[in-house]
Formats: structure tokens, C-alpha cells, sequence
């Protein structure tokens, strides 16, 4: 199958992918607020994960206005129990993961949930 076509079938994901083909990467770790404010700085991307879509790469250029506007105050808390879609904007919420990749930085993996 083309990468550039392939959806998103579960969650958690269990591989990432881009339009060059599946990506040398591990999930490492779940997130909260300050990880991700770390990992920005360090120059991590972001990747929204979404049942039914493809894999949604967040620019460079456009990641810090991603994490103000739409990520952060939909953010699931890392010690939350689980999650009300009320609870968030819109009704719908991210969790968050980091996944160490061979080749590059960290990627910041959201799941969203809707």
C-alpha cells in the first residue's frame, strides 16, 4: 500500500508512518503539558493520529501555534484515570506519547479522541 494512503485502523498505534514509508520508531513514553513544552523547545514535531485518516504531519513552522491553539487545552492529563469528551473544546481530546525515531528527534504522537 502507498504510505501516502494508509489510515490510521487502531489506537494506540503500534507504527508511524510518512509519505516515504513506515518510519524506524518506538512509542517511549506517555506525556503531560511540560514534557511537550520540552520537547517543542528541542525541536520535536508533532503528529495527530485519528481512526479512519492518515497520519496528519504538523509543520515545523506551525507547531508552536498547534500547541497553543488547538493541543493544549485539549490535552488529556498525564495522571488522569481516563477522559469525558465534555470535559474539552469541541469534544474532543488528545493523549499524548513520545516515540523515539532512529533518524530524527522525538515525535510527539496525539491521539485524538472524539
Amino acid at each position: 500500500m502507498d504510505s501516502a494512503q494508509k489510515i490510521v485502523t487502531q489506537m494506540p498505534l503500534v507504527e508511524l508512518w510518512n509519505a516515504d514509508g513506515l518510519l524506524d520508531a518506538r512509542r517511549a513514553e506517555n506525556l503531560g503539558e511540560t514534557d511537550i513544552k520540552r520537547l517543542l523547545r528541542d525541536g520535536s514535531s508533532f503528529v495527530v493520529a485519528e481512526a479512519g485518516q492518515p497520519l496528519r504531519w504538523i509543520s515545523e513552522g506551525d507547531r508552536f501555534a498547534f500547541w497553543k491553539t488547538e493541543v493544549k487545552c485539549r490535552l488529556v492529563a498525564l495522571d488522569a484515570d481516563g477522559f469525558c469528551l465534555g470535559d474539552y473544546p469541541g469534544n474532543y481530546c488528545y493523549v499524548a506519547s513520545m516515540w523515539k525515531c532512529a533518524s530524527s528527534t522525538s515525535i510527539i504522537v496525539l491521539e485524538k479522541h472524539h
